[in-house]
């Protein structure tokens, strides 16, 4: 492979993984009304207004919010006005102190805080405005990224500007996924120096801590905790059970609101963590060696995989994307276990010809079921591809080329269910627990 292409394939490894600390999305509205109290010097709030696409209203309706306790945009944005630092990026939301949660949740229940839809296409997008009770405003307004501010204002007067995105752009990088090939993936991930990929032990760290959090605490629904019961119903210390439990574990902690940090992918601690954990249970009991792990961390999460797959995919819609990191994971699985690419490409084509249709009905703790029905599916379709069993390219979306059929998924994703988000999302505003 030419240098190019291996530097390309290297910068969309760091651009896809960050770390985030709470769900993505009410992370970058807290991000840009920390923003807004920046440049307002902290002056006592009268009015925050937040616009939000339908994707991001979607993903923050039920999701607590990291040491509040509570869920929503405006415990969001409160969070962001009183304690976000803006410098920190996803990490925008510190540990907040006793004392704080009460200032936040007074601050969310003023009335001081309006939240609506935008009438915008795109899939994320973040608008607030913040007058303060002396009559100064600021203005922040995202596009894109979850932290890609395209226009900041104080008192009418442009502060910093950039071109504001156009809907569904997408970064060098990631039109340069758009060309790949999962064979280029495998070959770079597995013959790189290990230096260069060394980061990625930061995933195991951060999501792993997170899983542990989770099967300690009770956290959202305590998914993971309640299925690693010794006694709950059907309960075995088999690998799939652990890969479960662990792995939905760490999605209970971060979306039931522990303040740890996620390492992400795609922009998803949800997608981060369900394409780094059940890699690092596998490589535990493998006994594999640390560079084995590493190189099988760039596979998944470190996307490459993932993100290869993802880079078809709006970056927010109607398709739980859990299931586009498990096929990352599976990749790392298949590689501490049989170090064939055949096995991980009959892996892929497996799952999007069994489960490609998911639906994210928005974040909450629900999430932690989808990412173990995810990690379920991983598993299946590890375990036939190690035996050769592979849905024909006959069938469905699959087609011969492992390739064509991730681009299958995402011509379904984009097109076929691009009608789904207005309607999940009436559904959830018009539950009466939401007004």
């Amino acid at each position: 492979m030419e240098a190019s292409k291996k530097a390309m394939y290297l910068k969309a490894l760091h651009n896809g993984v960050s770390v985030a600390t709470g769900c993505t999305e009410p992370v970058a509205v807290a991000f840009a009304v920390a923003t807004c109290a920046e440049q307002l010097g902290h002056e006592e709030p009268a009015k925050i207004a937040v616009r939000v696409s339908m994707n991001i209203m979607k993903n923050a309706i039920a999701v607590i919010v990291p040491g509040t306790g509570k869920p929503g945009l405006p415990v969001a944005a409160a969070v962001g006005y009183l304690f976000g630092d803006p410098s920190k990026g996803m990490k925008v939301i510190p540990e907040i102190p006793a004392a704080g949660v009460k200032q936040v949740a007074d601050l969310a229940c003023s009335g001081k805080i309006h939240v609506s839809l935008a009438d915008v296409k795109d899939k994320l997008y973040v608008q607030v405005k913040v007058t303060t009770v002396s009559g100064n405003i600021a203005e922040v307004y995202i596009a894109a990224d979850h932290t890609n501010i395209y226009c900041i204002k104080k008192n009418g007067a442009v502060v910093f500007e950039k071109d504001r995105p156009a809907v569904d752009s997408l970064a060098d990088w990631e039109l340069f996924m758009q060309q790949g090939r999962l064979q280029e993936i495998w070959d770079l991930a597995t013959t790189a120096p290990s230096e260069k990929l060394k980061f990625i032990k930061l995933a195991q760290v951060d999501n792993m801590a997170l899983a542990k959090e989770g099967l300690s605490h009770d956290y959202g629904m305590r998914v993971g905790r309640a299925m690693n019961n010794p006694q709950s119903l059907g309960y075995d210390n088999s690998l799939l059970n652990r890969l479960v439990s662990y792995t939905a574990a760490a999605s209970d902690a971060r979306m039931g609101g522990a303040q740890l940090p996620a390492v992400t992918n795609s922009g998803s601690g949800n997608q981060g963590i369900t394409a780094t954990v059940p890699v690092c249970v596998v490589a535990k009991a493998q006994r594999a060696s640390d560079e084995q792990l590493i190189r099988a961390l760039a596979l998944s999460l470190s996307h490459l995989t993932a993100i290869y797959v993802h880079s078809f995919l709006p970056i927010l819609s109607a398709y739980c994307a859990t299931h586009a990191a498990a096929m990352g994971a599976a990749t790392g699985i298949a590689y501490l276990l049989s170090d064939d690419i055949e096995v991980a490409g009959r892996a892929i084509k497996n799952m999007i010809g069994d489960a490609a249709g998911m639906v994210c009905d928005g974040a909450g703790c629900s999430c932690a079921i989808k990412v173990a029905t995810s990690v379920q599916t991983m598993f299946k379709a590890v375990n036939l591809a190690l035996q050769g069993v592979t849905i024909p390219g006959t069938n469905g979306l699959v087609s011969n080329s492992v390739d064509e059929t991730i681009r299958g998924l995402g011509e379904l994703t984009r097109s076929g269910l691009a009608a789904s988000d207005p309607v999940i999302l009436k559904i959830m505003m018009g539950k009466e627990e939401c007004k």
